[in-house]
């Protein structure tokens, strides 16, 4: 497994010159903010292989028919040997494609998955073998839209922190084939990816909540975190190191199975751990951390399922963008 890491920068024009009012203090609309070619916003991803000579622009999203969205990107490999996209971007099923990106609707808090095409495949398209030293790919995946009138949606992708508020335009063209619409799934749900992440995002314009699943951070009974949490603090604390927040503020949460006088203090120690690992990794000097243990008094699912009890174990991770 590669343990990928990236930030996200918008890029800007180096001339200095926009062409604009120079005393205006308005943002300048967002088709002025692309690059000449059409990016709004680029990750660098770092890897044991490639570091950040792994590169990804993202587009500004298309409404094409009113019924679906289409998210571009380019892929590049600035290092000196080549490299296969394999499943850095795509799941097992529809490799070196970008079908694991995800796209997140802020207001509706919603998670929006691939569109299929018919033999059930992925809603997108496929890189050719290895992609060389210098060379660059485009990749497209089709989504399920979001209601009428929602003018930006956040990407994510395995391999990079999220592109936020990336704009959607409307589109000429036509979907072309036919497909059936992906899943939309509540922000709250927290399902294991192929990796088994067990992470789950909930967001509004100004806060990031990360929602991290206990059973893959913690083995039972304990408090103590499990090689398989390694790759997704350090995941964690790049955001966190990326974003403007100077608090965070680290929650643990249980099911109701069992006493209050295990849950608080077992919620209260892992929400510590938790914490202890991020600050380890954190890079910026003025983030300071506040921890807390809600034992079972906080659930997001039902208790009265085995899915629900694994959705209310877990540790929730909050800042400011």
């Amino acid at each position: 497994m590669i343990v990928l890491v990236g930030c996200v920068i918008n890029p800007e024009d180096e001339s200095g010159d926009d062409g604009g009012d120079p005393d205006s203090s308005e943002d300048p609309p967002q088709e002025e903010q692309t690059d000449e070619r059409g990016f709004i916003a680029t990750s660098y991803t770092t890897s044991t292989q490639l570091g950040v000579n792994l590169e990804i622009n993202v587009r500004p999203l298309e409404l094409i028919d009113g019924e679906a969205v289409k998210l571009s990107m380019e892929v590049s490999n600035t290092s000196d040997g080549g490299y296969s996209l394999r499943d850095a971007l795509s799941d097992t099923d529809n490799m070196h494609s970008a079908s694991s990106a995800t796209l997140i609707d802020a207001e509706e808090q919603s998670r929006h998955l691939n569109n299929e095409l018919d033999d059930g495949s992925c809603y997108c398209t496929f890189a050719d073998g290895e992609l060389a030293a210098g060379e660059s790919t485009d990749l497209e995946v089709m989504f399920p839209a979001p209601p009428e009138g929602t003018e930006s949606m956040t990407v994510t992708t395995p391999i990079t922190s999220p592109f936020f508020d990336i704009p959607i335009v409307e589109s000429s063209e036509s979907a072309g084939e036919e497909y059936t619409d992906g899943e939309i799934l509540p922000l709250t749900l927290i399902s294991d990816d192929e990796g088994g992440t067990g992470r789950s995002d909930q967001e509004t314009d100004e806060e990031l909540s990360i929602l991290l699943s206990s059973d893959v951070l913690f083995d039972l009974e304990s408090s103590d975190l499990t090689s398989d949490a390694d790759e997704i603090i350090e995941q964690v604390a790049s955001e966190i190191d990326q974003s403007s927040s100077d608090t965070v503020t680290v929650e643990g949460h249980t099911d109701n199975q069992g006493t209050d006088a295990v849950n608080d203090p077992l919620s209260e120690e892992r929400a510590e751990s938790v914490e202890s690992a991020l600050a380890e990794q954190v890079t910026r000097d003025d983030v300071t951390f506040e921890t807390e243990g809600h034992g079972s008094s906080d659930p997001v699912a039902d208790n009265d399922t085995e899915e629900g009890q694994e959705l209310n174990r877990r540790v929730t991770v909050t800042f400011e963008k």
